[in-house]
């Protein structure tokens, strides 16, 4: 049963049933959040009522007001992709990763829809990040880091694009380790896939959006998608970036400038054109997959619990380039 809370943010932010009212940004949610810390009472209170109890303005109380009398229409979306196997989180709900509020604050989603096994958000991920149009050195590199991520007990947290992202997540799925996949695409057209579901049913596999299940492909969803890659991983290892442009450039130097999460980079063979900028602008540099488990250091206890999925035998290719969309 979802708490009032959760269905009062649900009601504020999401798109679905919208009556041609803007929902609120995640800035907006959070600004609200300060002055009423449990949305849920903002649930059945009238417009004056919200001026006057919770000191909010009256063009935005209206627009509450809208928002959250979509109580039936949204419950009845709800219900329907929960019977598709998609998970609506927000920051009052049991798996909502709490990496996203404590390091991207006011840009943090307010909700998360995620398919698959939603309890890999409480645990520790390495990210693995790169160019759609990696090299055959870089394409090594990112495999190999993500066989010593499931090796030292991390769950392989990426994007889903072609290249680097689908080769750090299908190497790490066939060593037998755990994998979060942050899409900028439909979650429910990649649901459609057949090879998608079956790396959901391993149980091994959780993939989420922080947008609408049904959002395509856009620029800006893949630059929102970068930042939930930082925020979810102990350490993000950038294999290969362009220089001052595309969506990997742009994602390493926002977490950084932003401190959105740890960011390390490759300086081997493979890497690319920016990836010195990068270490540059004080990105951790990574010289060979020995020097991971120093990087990577987190609690014994950590690695203990989740190193039990290394042992597992090698899998099928789950993650073809057909199996995931999207663009990096």
């Amino acid at each position: 049963m979802r708490n009032e809370d959760s269905l009062a943010t649900i009601l504020l932010v999401s798109r679905m049933h919208s009556k041609g009212m803007q929902p609120l940004s995640a800035p907006e949610y959070w600004k609200l959040r300060e002055v009423c810390p449990r949305p849920g009472v903002l649930l059945g209170r009238t417009e004056e009522q919200l001026v006057s109890d919770h000191g909010l303005g009256r063009k935005l109380a209206s627009r509450i007001v809208v928002l959250l009398n979509r109580v039936r229409a949204i419950a009845f979306e709800l219900e329907k992709l929960e019977h598709s196997g998609i998970w609506t989180l927000t920051p009052f709900d049991e798996y909502y990763s709490r990496h996203l509020q404590d390091r991207l604050r006011s840009k943090a989603p307010a909700t998360v829809h995620a398919a698959g096994a939603i309890e890999l958000f409480e645990k520790p991920g390495i990210g693995v990040v790169g160019s759609r149009d990696v090299s055959p050195e870089g394409a090594e590199v990112a495999k190999d880091i993500a066989a010593k991520a499931v090796e030292l007990g991390f769950s392989l947290v990426s994007g889903g694009a072609r290249g680097v992202d689908q080769l750090a997540m299908n190497a790490a799925f066939q060593a037998g380790g755990n994998v979060i996949g942050v899409l900028a695409d439909s979650l429910v057209r990649n649901l459609r896939n057949p090879d998608v579901r079956r790396a959901i049913y391993e149980d091994r596999t959780v993939m989420c959006t922080p947008y609408s299940p049904e959002t395509p492909f856009k620029v800006w969803t893949a630059m929102g998608r970068n930042k939930l890659i930082y925020a979810l991983s102990e350490i993000t290892v950038v294999v290969a970036s362009g220089t001052h442009r595309g969506g990997t450039w742009s994602g390493a130097t926002e977490a950084l400038e932003k401190g959105f999460g740890r960011v390390g980079v490759w300086r081997g063979p493979g890497e690319g054109l920016g990836n010195n900028l990068l270490e540059e602008r004080g990105a951790q540099p990574i010289r060979s997959i020995d020097e991971l488990e120093a990087v990577w250091e987190v609690g014994g206890q950590d690695i203990e619990e989740n190193s039990g999925s290394s042992s597992r035998p090698e899998q099928a290719s789950l993650f073809e380039e057909s199996a995931l969309s999207g663009k990096s």
